[in-house]
């Protein structure tokens, strides 16, 4: 009797477990379709312009959900501007003069190429992610698609609600919505920036990290920004924007294309600093670094 006890006992189990198996498929088929459901009216957009229906599809279906609450932390008010002071400390001067010792060939092929101040491209450097040390870990595709979305209504709405009734207060539904209409319309440029990377320079897209606003590499980079100025700094065929040479070479392009090699006051290399951030503290932190470490190199 215990042994047929025994052995129900063990079947029920195994049903069990086969039902839990199964509801767990059919969520996860849910989940999916939900997910490709959301993304549908963006693959069909990238289709549209050109791009390869296997390769927009994989990577859409590939990609986690939507970030609904990266966008609703986006769009949060009354948060101060980020602080750079710290970076003016003497340790990370020292730490900026370094990176140009380690790397003084690299810099010297780039100021004989493009004429931009090591110490420049070194401040920027420390900056942004402190030379390679925090560059972010979220995918890329997600955050761009997750803001792509943003021209429906409905996701818009899942947004706004999330929001505390002071941020809905502070920005008003007309304000928050052109803003997010236009962060979907420069984050979809950004998607077709990367489809463009994995078409032309075999990147896979899908495997990209970055900051919370989709800035890769060293130098934060967007997709639309490493198409453009993106540079092979060592050679090797590639561009990686998480390696030094690389990163040093692309900075300078875009920093001479922004016209720095022209720029011979202060407002001027300002104004080529904010191409960059268009942040005036983060300008100015630059400048500052800059002109510390050139100092200290003399």
């Amino acid at each position: 009797m215990l042994k047929q006890v025994v052995v129900a006992g063990r079947q029920n189990c195994i049903v069990l477990l086969l039902a839990i198996l199964i509801a767990m498929f059919f969520v996860g088929a849910g989940c999916a379709k939900a997910q490709g459901d959301t993304y549908r009216h963006l693959e069909l957009k990238l289709v549209r312009a050109g791009f390869s229906r296997p390769m927009v599809d994989r990577a859409l279906r590939s990609a986690p959900p939507p970030m609904f609450h990266l966008v609703c932390d986006t769009m949060r008010t009354g948060l101060g501007p980020p602080s750079y002071a710290h970076f003016l400390a003497p340790s990370e001067i020292a730490a900026a003069r370094r990176f140009i010792e380690d790397h003084r060939y690299c810099f010297q092929e780039e100021k004989a190429e493009y004429g931009v101040d090591p110490a420049v491209i070194s401040a920027i450097l420390l900056v942004e992610t402190d030379f390679g040390t925090f560059t972010g870990k979220t995918p890329v595709l997600a955050v761009f698609s997750s803001f792509a979305i943003m021209d429906r209504k409905a996701n818009r709405d899942r947004v706004w609600w999330s929001l505390s009734p002071q941020d809905r207060k502070n920005w008003g539904r007309k304000a928050f919505d052109k803003k997010l209409i236009e962060r979907s319309a420069w984050a979809y440029r950004q998607l077709c920036a990367l489809f463009e990377l994995e078409e032309t320079r075999a990147m896979s897209v899908a495997s990209l990290r970055g900051s919370v606003m989709g800035a890769i590499g060293w130098p934060q980079f967007l997709p639309t920004s490493l198409v453009k100025y993106g540079v092979d700094g060592n050679g090797d065929g590639r561009i990686d924007l998480n390696e030094a040479p690389d990163a040093i070479f692309s900075i300078a392009n875009y920093l001479r294309a922004y016209g720095w090699c022209q720029a011979k006051t202060f407002p001027q290399k300002e104004a080529v600093i904010f191409g960059y951030n268009h942040s005036t503290p983060y300008v100015l932190t630059v400048l500052g670094i800059a002109k510390r470490t050139s100092e200290e190199l003399r």
